[in-house]
């Protein structure tokens, strides 16, 4: 039997943007589930001492990522056969070096004569490197998968990946064997098994080695040089605060700040969705030369997440102490993370249009001032966060710091991508509204003679189709 509104609803989850989001939803889901396991098994130290590791791990991962994933997606959108094949096995080549320079410098700390005192450092150190080149492969097939615009298959990756992982600390649960190394272990298993699939299913097209090229090494290089540094400066942005808490106020308050931005997820997963599937298209577009089509893209997808994520942010603010249960457990209930969750996500509204921005800049071959603007945010966020604790004395000083860094960035950003492409707020507001009044329309059959049409119209990093002449 045909059901009307699932065969409206069937060509919209089929499009990009719904496959991105699923799978952004899935992983970051699952995240969270592995996260309050461990919040659970874990003391409250242990958890902190864990959020810090992680985060130092994230400074290599962000390293590599920077150096490689905004280059190859811009150079292998839109490219012929030949030259998609040169790309990626010169990005094979440059992801090789970055790999093994981080393994070398790691393997020279671990030659450092006095002990390491802090777990988290030790097990960096001591892990990092067979973390890293297990990571490799399943890294390059979502760089090849993003710019192909399989996001179904980036959602297998995902659900390998993340399912591994909470299978394994289940097991150490019921076997009540949970450990930070056991942890560790479970991680390189899940890691292992997903890189070993991408390379069976020839996602990584590690194939295509032979055809690298000296002059695409370097090409990819220069870009990514500005690049890398924005992902570092990203990722410092994001760390910053778990290291000067973790050195000022101590493991116990970081595990709280952390519970807290773990709800952020909700906010990150439509994001990171709408920006894997919209970079490919305006990277297309670019390189076409169609200006006019990069803003269309920018204002769609910005606006739709702008009108969408405020009735989230509201609810959020009125019912914090929720999720804060539901993640953390009752032992976290009562404490300042119900307040840090206020804080933090009534500050999202801006995170859409702020994220695109950065993007474009990338996209418009201007890396270095999406650079000069996380930067900025970073340099701001450091000194907020010592000015807060000095004056707050408690990590509330941390959380309010937070403001600043976001409206400069947002500011920044936006005044230096209308120097290029000139986007108006109001315009991103009301292409996103129109946006949703299409999507509500097709929906509920107030659009019956095209409902091709607004399903295709749903699918933002698509053209916009030319008319005939």
């Amino acid at each position: 039997m045909k059901i009307p509104f699932l065969n409206k609803l069937r060509p919209l989850l089929r499009n990009n943007q719904a496959l991105s989001l699923a799978g952004n939803l899935v992983a970051s889901g699952l995240t969270v589930v592995s996260v309050s396991l461990l919040f659970r098994a874990l003391s409250v130290q242990e958890i902190g001492a864990w959020v810090f590791f992680v985060s130092i791990l994230g400074l290599g991962d962000a390293l590599r990522a920077g150096g490689i994933t905004t280059a190859f997606i811009r150079s292998y959108s839109g490219a012929s056969r030949v030259r998609a094949a040169e790309v990626v096995g010169s990005t094979w080549v440059l992801a090789l070096l970055i790999t093994g320079t981080l393994i070398a410098l790691a393997l020279l700390a671990r030659l450092w004569p006095s002990p390491v005192a802090n777990i988290s450092l030790a097990l960096f150190i001591k892990w990092f490197p067979v973390t890293f080149v297990l990571t490799l492969p399943s890294f390059l097939a979502a760089c090849v998968l993003q710019a192909q615009l399989r996001f179904d298959k980036l959602l297998y990756l995902r659900l390998l990946t993340q399912g591994t992982f909470i299978l394994g600390i289940i097991t150490l649960m019921l076997l009540h064997q949970t450990t930070l190394e056991r942890v560790l272990y479970c991680n390189l298993v899940a890691a292992a098994l997903t890189s070993l699939v991408a390379l069976l299913m020839g996602w990584t097209r590690i194939g295509d080695l032979p055809a690298r090229t000296a002059a695409c090494v370097r090409e990819l290089s220069h870009f990514g040089k500005y690049s890398v540094g924005s992902y570092i400066g990203s990722s410092l942005l994001r760390s910053s605060d778990t290291f000067i808490i973790n050195f000022l106020l101590g493991p116990a308050p970081l595990a709280v700040y952390n519970l807290a931005q773990r709800f952020m997820e909700i906010i990150e997963i439509p994001l990171r969705s709408f920006m894997a599937t919209a970079m490919p298209s305006l990277s297309a577009a670019f390189n076409q030369g169609n200006t006019p089509e990069m803003a269309r893209i920018i204002r769609r997808n910005a606006g739709l997440l702008t009108w969408l994520l405020l009735p989230v942010i509201v609810a959020t603010v009125l019912l914090a102490d929720v999720p804060i249960r539901l993640i953390g457990g009752s032992k976290y209930a009562g404490t300042e993370a119900a307040n840090l969750l206020r804080i933090a996500i009534a500050m999202a509204v801006l995170f859409p249009i702020d994220r695109f921005s950065g993007v474009a800049l990338d996209v418009l071959n201007k890396p270095r001032l999406n650079l000069l603007k996380v930067l900025l945010m970073l340099a701001v966020n450091v000194a907020g966060d010592f000015i807060g604790i000095h004056f707050c004395h408690n990590i509330y000083g941390v959380a309010l710091a937070s403001l600043p860094t976001i409206v400069s960035g947002f500011v920044f950003g936006y005044f230096l991508l209308n120097k290029s492409l000139p986007i108006a707020i109001p315009e991103i507001l009301r292409d996103g509204l129109l946006e949703i009044q299409r999507l509500f329309r097709h929906l509920t059959g107030r659009a019956m003679l095209a409902p091709a049409h607004d399903a295709a119209a749903w699918n933002m990093s698509r053209p916009t189709p030319k008319p005939n002449r």
